[in-house]
């Protein structure tokens, strides 16, 4: 409550300075009852349902309700396919608590596995179990896709804003309404969450919400997540599931390795035609946004392009007030000048360095090797010495959390090199550079130096220290890389905008005398 007055006194402060307009544009002033919001379980449920279609009804407009502020705005396109969207969803909301319910589970699974009611597998020395490796993995994707159903998951009853659920679609008079209102729905919102794909910053609206959004918020509140993130995300926790039941499979049944090997070596090129693909996209990203122009934005319904076009001019006006802005089109030359100087920095810093937030890449790869090492230890009341217990620990810790998330980035910043090489070339240079960048020096350290000190700590104190001593290293290591700068918070000031218009009038004229 008393958060919820903190803000409404900063809009009300922020909005006594904007004309009438711009005030009509970004408040709800004189109609309260358009500012909605639906519960995120209720655009979660049946895997995200209500994304199926864009058409909507009376009914898909009572799964909102009239609310004091909006957690999150998602932003997306319609053309994009729902299970996209709710796997990007999911992600986003559900993924904190799930990891918490993780380790509360994997210790809960460890224990009752150690007290003899799950099954283990008898070894000469100390058995060892075989739940981790199965039901990890399941778990954890069960976590994400129904976390909002747990009592204590907070996150189901967010207030987000889902066009189709918080503009009415079948009353004409209130859908005018609430499209003119959208920037007041983005200027009570306190988060973007933005689904991209190709086709995000091609699309009038879309474009028009994040332009309005970092007009109004800073960009630490936007969020954007390409739909290709949590697919692969998903798609490797299905692999190194498999991956560990063929572990499993061949510790029991079979001498030989061959079999896991193949395995690995095409889980390993789903990755890098992932990361390449990724890397094109990122590309294009930039190469979009230098060249945008609001005139050759697609819009669904040509109906609305008048509506936006003169929201854009007020919204302009009101953003850059000491540049004159004499009509509507030199306001919206100024937008278009706005999105290329603003844009890149906004979706660069949200984006990231990197390919994934470092805590889904540790939790992937904590989902492969942590099960191992909880499935080992189960050993430990059997009758495994404590020295050999420290030294799993030391062992696989390192390869979840700091080794493998570092050649991930590896392989990442080299699928990034050469994107103009294409067909074989293309091929060559990914599968060379992918063995003598990242596979070799990985498995110089796991498969040499590590599993040389994890020999030698058997015994030696010294080995034991220096195996937590580059342990702790790694983990560093792998801190700083992923590490993300501060979010960019600077607008565009009038004089870049004005100086990106004449460089845009310049090469317009270049073009005309072409």
């Amino acid at each position: 409550s008393r958060k919820l007055l903190g803000q409404e006194a900063r809009r009300k402060t922020k909005h006594q300075t904007l004309d009438r307009q711009v005030l009509e544009l970004v408040t709800f002033t004189g109609c309260e009852h358009l500012k909605r919001a639906s519960r995120l379980s209720q655009v979660l449920r049946c895997h995200g349902k209500i994304f199926k279609h864009s058409a909507g009804s009376a009914a898909t407009y009572e799964l909102s309700a009239p609310v004091e502020t909006i957690d999150a705005f998602i932003s997306h396109n319609w053309s994009v396919p729902r299970h996209y969207k709710f796997l990007t969803l999911v992600c986003y909301f559900n993924f904190d608590r799930a990891v918490i319910v993780m380790v509360v589970f994997s210790v809960t699974l460890g224990i009752v596995t150690a007290g003899g009611w799950l099954p283990v597998v008898p070894e000469k020395h100390y058995p060892w179990g075989v739940c981790g490796r199965v039901l990890w993995a399941p778990v954890f994707a069960v976590l994400l896709f129904y976390g909002r159903e747990l009592p204590f998951a907070a996150c189901s009853g967010r207030a987000v804003f889902l066009d189709k659920t918080c503009i009415h679609q079948e009353d004409k008079d209130i859908m005018r309404q609430s499209i003119e209102r959208l920037g007041a729905f983005l200027s009570h919102s306190d988060r973007m969450l933005i689904v991209y794909t190709d086709v995000y910053l091609q699309k009038l609206w879309t474009v028009y919400e994040v332009a309005a959004f970092l007009s109004l918020h800073s960009s630490d509140r936007m969020t954007v997540i390409p739909v290709i993130c949590p697919a692969v995300f998903f798609i490797a926790l299905l692999l190194g599931w498999v991956r560990n039941i063929l572990i499993l499979v061949v510790n029991i049944f079979f001498a030989s390795n061959v079999l896991l090997y193949v395995f690995t070596t095409i889980s390993s090129c789903f990755l890098l035609r992932s990361l390449r693909r990724w890397a094109r996209d990122r590309d294009a990203i930039g190469t979009r946004l230098q060249n945008f122009t609001v005139r050759r934005c697609m819009c669904t319904c040509e109906e609305d392009r008048p509506v936006v076009y003169r929201n854009i001019a007020a919204l302009m006006r009101e953003t850059l007030p000491h540049m004159v802005l004499t009509d509507d089109d030199e306001a919206l030359e100024a937008f278009d000048a706005l999105v290329r100087t603003d844009l890149p920095l906004a979706f660069s810093s949200s984006l990231g360095k990197t390919f994934m937030p470092y805590k889904y890449v540790a939790a992937f790869f904590a989902s492969t090797e942590l099960p191992c090492m909880l499935d080992l230890l189960v050993g430990t009341p059997g009758g495994m010495p404590i020295r050999d217990t420290v030294r799993w620990v030391l062992y696989y810790l390192p390869l979840a959390l700091s080794i493998y998330p570092l050649a991930l980035i590896s392989t990442e910043r080299m699928t990034r090199c050469f994107l103009h090489l294409r067909g074989w070339r293309e091929l060559v240079w990914v599968l060379v550079g992918f063995v003598l960048l990242v596979a070799l020096p990985t498995y110089f350290v796991v498969g040499v130096i590590l599993a040389i000190l994890w020999r030698m700590a058997l015994e030696s104190d010294i080995a034991m220290l220096l195996l937590a001593v580059i342990d702790i290293f790694l983990l560093l290591a792998a801190f700083v890389v992923f590490a993300e700068p501060c979010r960019w918070r600077r607008r565009a000031t009038d004089d870049d905008v004005a100086a990106n218009i004449v460089g845009s009038s310049t090469r317009a004229e270049a073009e005309a005398r072409a």
